[in-house]
């Protein structure tokens, strides 16, 4: 699934988000990155339909995001906020199952292929085992999959994630971007997420945008257009690029 935007125009009250031109490829893994501020969450939720945007300024694989219904979105779209949100203590298998419900009739209960497809999910993120688990049990990084498991179970091709290593511990953070790059590359998923960390960001995608008080500054690879100048005018803060062995590495701060 390809994400074309065109002349995008998002405004709050003191913040104003202006995409005038960005192609995200299928099958990739693109991350949205910038200081705090700049919009990134706020582009994430026009491109998953959770915010009012101008008809014909997104377009999923040539059609108008805003021309398609709630179940028709859900069945292209996913959308993985930072953290649950769900003050019910569910048990995970039923948590994941929740992801179908864009496939069933009004209420009609999940059926024996949703409860395969469910547990597909769980197999796939390596929790097989958690099904009758409660979410209030798990640890930040399981519930993080969790929430990815959900998605794969709505069986969307455009998965959207909101910082989804926030707060994990380094064998997390590494886990779920593995986890992420795996399903670009054997499930052809056009992944879409937020990340504060430059270093991680470079190393697990694709394709990079900065984003600034709403704008796109620049996108590309990141071998492409990571360069200290541009990192400096993102973040009002000078940087040192270190490669080694086909990794960066940033010093922030740096003086000459």
């Amino acid at each position: 699934m390809n994400i074309k935007i065109k002349q995008l125009k998002f405004n709050y009250p003191n913040f104003s988000l202006e995409i005038s031109d960005l192609s995200l490829t299928e099958g990739r893994v693109t991350t949205i990155v910038g200081p705090n501020g700049a919009g990134k969450t706020t582009l994430l939720k026009c491109l998953s339909g959770l915010l009012t945007i101008p008809p014909g300024s997104v377009f999923i694989n040539g059609s108008d995001l805003t021309t398609l219904k709630g179940g028709q979105r859900a069945q292209l779209i996913s959308y993985v906020p930072q953290e649950m949100t769900s003050i019910f203590n569910y048990k995970v298998l039923d948590f994941v199952l929740m992801g179908r419900a864009a496939y069933l009739p009004l209420f009609s209960p999940p059926g024996e292929k949703d409860q395969q497809l469910a547990r597909e999910a769980l197999t796939y993120i390596g929790l097989n085992n958690y099904a009758q688990r409660s979410l209030f049990e798990l640890s930040s990084g399981e519930r993080r999959l969790v929430l990815i498991a959900r998605a794969l179970a709505q069986q969307a091709q455009i998965l959207f994630l909101d910082e989804p290593t926030t707060f994990l511990d380094p064998k997390n953070e590494i886990e779920i971007l593995q986890l992420i790059k795996k399903l670009s590359l054997e499930m052809k998923k056009t992944i879409v997420l937020t990340l504060h960390n430059l270093e991680v960001a470079a190393a697990y995608s694709e394709r990079l945008v900065f984003l600034k008080k709403g704008r796109v500054i620049a996108w590309g690879e990141p071998a492409e257009i990571m360069t200290e100048s541009l990192l400096a005018k993102i973040y009002d803060v000078s940087f040192k690029i270190i490669d080694w062995q086909g990794h960066k590495f940033l010093l922030k701060g740096h003086q000459e």
